[in-house]
Parts: structure tokens; sequence; C-alpha cells
């Protein structure tokens, strides 16, 4: 197998705007819609325009965002769905008053998920990727899941900030869906944190820095990004090595997880080949509904030992006609007789 190939380059977000619950959620997604109190649905659903065209709209909704309208909500309520086609958006929780049309709704991305509107690529040299086009978010229709996926190093600022970096504190996000390829070295993007790998989620109190100047992009090997020196990539030095100060503690984490740091993985499944040499005690703990199973090596779908969640021992039923030699201890069954090895 090929040794994987991990690209990057900068991002230059000197023009762009970063958009979240912490920073410019008033002008990301502006509607107009009706609000019943009591109901959790909007209805007649409508772009509200904006100078300049400077809002988002209806095709830019996706279940999990935040809602908020003043009179209508009393606070930033989150989209369970919303239909397109009638024009619905539905709440997690009831509207708090009625109005129809109102037009101070808001809609913003929810904690973890960030639009980056008009990101500008930046490479230096001649290496891959050279634009936009070679970059999908993970949740386009034109991404291939054979292919790695792509994510960027941002800077870190407090949840009661998020305009002032924290220097030194970084977080990696996932590309998850291409908004707008707006040239090909222009495009605006969602960001969205980790929700299964724990050293890449966002903490409580952490958001991206709405103010950063630039961010490294990198296509993702095993989750994990590039190392990259700040000359090749358009960036400081600290975004080069942030990937890194973050992917280094969650391969250790993983490596020392469990009793005494002794690296076996105690929790999720493990694949092990060859032989495996135990001292003391083992203690195999199954659900009522799990079993734990001996099976035939040459015929997986057999097998040999079982006990199941409620204790009951099952031994397979040999019906080959030949039975196997007698050894002291051993039980032997057919489906008419059982056999027990005595002196």
């Amino acid at each position: 197998m090929a040794n994987p190939n991990v690209q990057f380059a900068g991002l230059d977000l000197s023009n762009a705007t970063i958009y979240s619950t912490q920073s410019n959620f008033n002008a990301f997604i502006r509607v107009k819609g009706d609000f019943t109190a009591g109901s959790p649905n909007v209805t007649n659903v409508v772009n509200q325009n904006a100078a300049g065209g400077t809002y988002y709209g209806t095709s830019s909704i996706m279940p999990g965002m935040f809602l908020m309208s003043s009179g209508e909500t009393t606070q930033f309520t989150r989209i369970v769905s919303y239909d397109q086609g009638t024009g619905t958006i539905t709440l997690a929780e009831n509207a708090s008053g009625t109005a129809t049309q109102a037009t101070n709704v808001r809609i913003c991305p929810p904690k973890g998920m960030y639009f980056v509107k008009s990101g500008s690529f930046n490479k230096a040299g001649s290496g891959d990727p050279q634009d936009w086009r070679s970059v999908t978010g993970s949740e386009d229709s034109e991404y291939d899941n054979t292919q790695p996926k792509w994510g960027v190093v941002a800077q870190l600022a407090n949840t009661s900030d998020s305009a002032t970096g924290i220097q030194g504190l970084y977080g990696q996000y996932e590309i998850t869906k291409i908004q707008d390829r707006i040239s090909n070295g222009l495009s605006s993007f969602f960001i969205t944190s980790s929700t299964t790998v724990n050293i890449f989620k966002e903490a409580s109190d952490k958001c991206v820095n709405s103010s950063q100047g630039v961010m490294l992009l990198s296509s993702m090997e095993n989750n994990l990004m590039t190392i990259a020196a700040a000359g090749d990539a358009g960036t400081n030095q600290g975004y080069g090595l942030a990937a890194y100060q973050t992917a280094v503690g969650a391969q250790i984490a993983e490596l020392t997880s469990g009793s005494g740091g002794v690296g076996f993985p105690f929790t999720g499944s493990a694949q092990i080949t060859g032989s495996l040499g135990l001292t003391g005690s083992q203690a195999n703990l199954i659900q009522s509904s799990e079993n734990f199973i001996i099976k035939n090596a040459t015929a997986p779908t057999q097998s040999l030992f079982e006990v199941k969640g409620d204790g009951v021992a099952v031994f397979r039923a040999n019906n080959t006609g030949t039975p196997p030699s007698a050894v002291l201890g051993g039980l032997y069954f057919t489906t008419e007789s059982a056999f027990v090895g005595v002196n």
C-alpha cells in the first residue's frame, strides 16, 4: 500500500467573515415567517432580503442550526427539521409569541459549526492542491468516501470574547460542506468540530477566533492533518505545528488507555491476530443480549462453544458420524447423545 500523501495549503481570511453562535449570528441567515404561540412550527418561511445581498437564504438552513426571533422565541432554539417545499421550520421548543411574517428571524450555526464566507486559497509553490477545485466537503454530493477528507486548523478564542484569539491554542475542524465555489481561488464553506474523536472535540468554553487572518487547510489521513512550515503553507508556524500538537496527544491517549496505562483498549472493539498470553485473572463481562463464543477458524459460522447472556453453556453437536478420541474431562455431544471422558 502506498504511503499517504497529505496535501495542504493556506487560507487567507483577510476579506472573509466567520459566522457562528458566537460571532455575526445576526447577519448569517435572515428570513421571515409566521409564528403561533405554543407551536413548534414556523410556517410560510421566505428569505429576508438585505441591501447588497449580505444575508444567506433558506437554501442554507440545515437541521441542528439555531433560530431566534425577538418576541416569538425567548432564546436561540434548535431547528429540528426544515421543509423547503412547504416553507416550514420545526423547532425543538414551542414559540412563545404569535406573529405574521416576523421580520427579525435570525438563524445561525450551532456550537462547534462555523460558516466561513469568502475564504481565499493561498498556495505557496507548485504542489497539490492548487485551488479549491481539489477540495470537497465530506457532505458534498461529489465527495468520494475512498479519498481523504479535508479540514482546517483554526486559532481558538474564549466563547466570551470570540474576536480575541488565544496565542498558541488551536483546534482541528472538518470541512463538511462547500456552500459556494465563488471562483477557483475563493470559496465559502462550513467547518465542524469532531463529535467522535475526543481530542478534536471543541471545548464548551472555546470557539474559533472570528478575527483570525489565516487558517491551515489540510487533507486528513486517519483524522490526522499535516505538519507544515510557515513558508510552505502561507501561515504562521503555530498553525503548521498545531495539527500535530493535538494528533500526538490523541495517539498517546489511545495507546495508554485502560488500567495502569498498559495500552490495551479496554473499551470498544479490538482485533488480535496470533497468540495472546494472559497472566492473572480474567473476567469476561457479558450483557443479557450478548454471547461469549468460540468459533472454528476454518468455518467461522460454526460455534464450537458458547455462553449465552442468561448463563446457558452450549456445546456444538457433532454429527459427522466419527466420534473424536476420548479425552479425560472432555464433553462430547451429538444430536442424540452426550459423552463424558472419565477414567
